[in-house]
């Protein structure tokens, strides 16, 4: 266990508690702590990165360990611009506990990213393609998570407001237009960058194989979610699915994502790591 992951790890964990808390009681200075708590994590994570790449010789999102660290760093940063743009904290209650969770896997896991990077540096004509191609796809996910969160809010906010029961739950949650705009924003953000991401790998499969599309099962996954992704920011764009439909959407799509983080661990194929 890295010492300054593990203080990643404490920041992390006291934004995470202090979120809820601030969920729990709408008090203003738990929120002041979280964020306090998270910029400070965000800051060290990021040199966390930086070290590891100076230290390991190779961009650090090789591995189990490297990219659980790399997703939880951009999960912080796509809060924080969340934050920023939209002023809803009570997003932190589900994010930062996964942020924290994310970041004590991967201080906890076996690295072998040693290993997994020499051998695809080494059949790479390309090097440079590899970091751009799975930095775009992480902050893909990272988005795509935002869309999650924000559906599942319009969701617990519509359903109460069908039934006429308003829990303390309703009253915490951002308006149904707030979670609205967030979710068609990170939507449209995260299929730009899955795009992006997609048609990178392409180029780089070119240049280290000669093939373009191995057909394995991550590729077919990530087809299947940029074609999903693409039908959610088309019917976003449309008024009558902005809603119930559109969020229902959104929630599928991210399990689509998820078989499209684990699919090459879990099924194998030409993909090797997250």
């Amino acid at each position: 266990m890295k010492p300054l992951l593990l203080t990643v790890l404490a920041a992390y964990v006291v934004a995470a508690i202090h979120s809820v808390l601030a969920f729990v009681n709408k008090r203003r200075t738990l929120e002041r702590i979280t964020l306090g708590s998270l910029a400070f994590g965000f800051v060290l994570h990021t040199v966390s990165l930086i070290t590891d790449w100076t230290e390991d010789g190779h961009y650090p999102l090789f591995g189990l360990r490297e990219t659980l660290s790399f997703l939880a760093w951009t999960l912080a940063a796509a809060y924080g611009l969340v934050i920023y743009r939209y002023r809803t904290p009570s997003l932190g209650v589900l994010t930062l506990p996964l942020v924290a969770v994310l970041t004590f896997i991967a201080s906890v896991a076996r690295d072998t990213s040693a290993a997994a990077a020499s051998t695809t540096v080494s059949d790479m004509n390309a090097a440079w393609l590899f970091p751009v191609h799975t930095t775009l796809l992480i902050f893909a996910y990272a988005s795509f998570f935002v869309v999650f969160i924000a559906s599942v809010m319009y969701l617990i906010q519509e359903r109460e407001l069908k039934l006429k029961t308003f829990s303390a739950i309703f009253h915490r949650l951002p308006s149904l237009t707030t979670v609205n705009n967030i979710a068609t924003s990170a939507a449209g953000v995260g299929w730009t960058l899955l795009t992006l991401g997609i048609l990178t790998g392409m180029v780089w499969s070119r240049s280290r194989d000669n093939r373009l599309w191995h057909n394995d099962p991550k590729e077919i996954f990530a087809a299947l979610t940029w074609l999903l992704y693409l039908a959610l920011v088309l019917y976003r764009a449309t008024a009558g699915w902005r809603g119930r439909r559109a969020a229902w959407l959104g929630v599928a799509g991210f399990a689509l994502v998820l078989c499209t983080f684990f699919g090459a661990r879990l099924l194998g194929g030409y993909h090797v790591f997250g």
